[in-house]
């Protein structure tokens, strides 16, 4: 049985009335500061110790967490209802923090064993540097070089995104204007997720020169690629690796910083989520911010009915033209870019303020080619100026903020944005 405990009135789980020193460490966890705020990952945390040191249970399922800690019925898919998974990601992340920062001098450190939902306690002074842990797991699977050398890529890409991240000052988000939209978006009280890009997903859409539809996506259906017989070995050990792996782009971390910078939204009622391990229910309430393109946020696809600025893919030149499904007087029926010169280029991006499916919240749509794009976006909804520039083409309805929808054009360099402008504005 589960003792009282000065975590029965936080949490449904207490801790066990006799305590060694694994359930110390659990006790002080859950104690700590980015345990203290959230009830279900405390609870989710000492249900699976108690699982696996008290019951002895070998391997713990998604639909039993389900059903005793997320109070999930009792015949409910957990295949297409991520929550334990998403939910068991933020504690890993949760305790990635605490023996990092307050738990620092802890002697033994309490893990989540990735792909299992199994606490393991090893001493830190074991630890494996996480390059030297990888090594030998590459070398053993026998990886070719195109596969290496993409690994290598991808985390030199991610060290300088970080890199960039710090070193680079956001100034702070001022302006009524801009405070009156936020405050719209996400009212004191209400839950917001913000949705980062799957960039290794658009790769991979790239390779197989193909959209993948977000049912696709959602049930990993794309995975079938891996078993064509017209694929080499080579071309199926890069999808396999990018179909494993988990990369955004850098205009996500430098928008994030700047909300966070800006206090834009409430700390202790945002979410941050890769785009995989979301699944239809979380839209039916609350608020969300997907940024990034389709490719790389296929949750998109759930309002294009809703846009009338729709993107326009050509596959085979990797081209975008952009359909105006509901042009007003001036617009033209579609919109093209004229071809890019060495180096500099123009790109498409969508910002759309919608409700949600269940109109119980609100959405909000940074939504561009690539990386640029998305940057342009960020920077429409974060700059006072701009902003009143969209308000200034949308019908006024007192201090109300309208939902709408912006089509820009962006101009970059080398993939960096130069300048953008604003194309057209709708109003929903």
């Amino acid at each position: 049985m589960l003792r009282d405990a000065p975590l029965r009135e936080k949490s449904k789980f207490a801790l066990p009335a006799e305590m060694d020193s694994r359930w110390a460490v659990v006790e002080r966890v859950c104690n700590s500061a980015p345990l203290q705020r959230s009830a279900k990952l405390r609870d989710l945390l000492i249900y699976l110790c108690h699982r696996c040191w008290v019951d002895g249970v070998g391997e713990i399922r998604d639909h039993d967490i389900g059903v005793d800690v997320f109070q999930r019925t009792a015949d409910y898919d957990s295949a297409q209802d991520t929550l334990v998974r998403v939910q068991a990601s933020q504690l890993r992340k949760r305790l990635e923090r605490y023996f990092s920062d307050e738990g620092r001098d802890e002697p033994m450190v309490l893990e989540i064993a990735k792909g299992t939902y199994e606490p393991v306690l090893r001493e830190r002074a074991a630890a494996v540097p996480p390059a030297a842990e990888a090594l030998p797991q590459m070398e053993a699977a026998g990886p070719r070089w195109t596969v290496r050398l993409l690994s290598i890529a991808c985390l030199l890409l991610g060290c300088l995104s970080i890199w960039l991240a710090v070193r680079h000052t956001e100034p702070a988000i001022e302006g009524a204007v801009l405070r009156r939209f936020w405050t719209a978006f996400a009212p004191p009280g209400q839950e917001t997720t913000v949705v980062i890009a799957d960039a290794a997903f658009s790769a991979v859409q790239d390779i197989l020169h193909r959209p993948i539809l977000l049912s696709e996506y959602v049930s990993r259906g794309y995975r079938t690629e891996l078993d064509r017989p017209d694929y080499s070995a080579e071309k199926k050990d890069v999808l396999r690796y990018l179909m494993e792996r988990r990369y955004t782009s850098l205009a996500d971390i430098m928008l994030m910083k700047r909300l966070w910078a800006a206090r834009v939204l409430d700390p202790a009622r945002t979410s941050v989520l890769y785009s995989r391990d979301l699944n239809l229910r979380n839209f039916q309430k609350g608020n969300h911010i997907l940024v990034g393109s389709r490719r790389a946020v296929p949750w998109v696809d759930l309002f294009d009915e809703s846009l009338d600025f729709h993107f326009v893919y050509d596959e085979k030149t990797r081209s975008v033209s952009v359909e105006n499904r509901r042009p007003v007087a001036g617009e033209p029926a579609s919109f093209s870019l004229p071809e890019a010169g060495k180096g500099i280029g123009e790109r498409f991006s969508v910002v759309a303020f919608l409700p949600n499916p269940g109109k119980t919240g609100n959405i909000l749509i940074l939504s561009g080619q690539e990386m640029s794009g998305t940057e342009a976006a960020a920077d429409l909804v974060t700059t006072d100026r701009l902003f009143q520039e969209v308000l200034a083409k949308l019908p006024q309805k007192g201090s109300e903020v309208p939902y709408f929808e912006a089509l820009l054009r962006v101009k970059h360099v080398e993939y960096t944005m130069q300048s953008y402008e604003i194309l057209a504005v709708h109003s929903h």
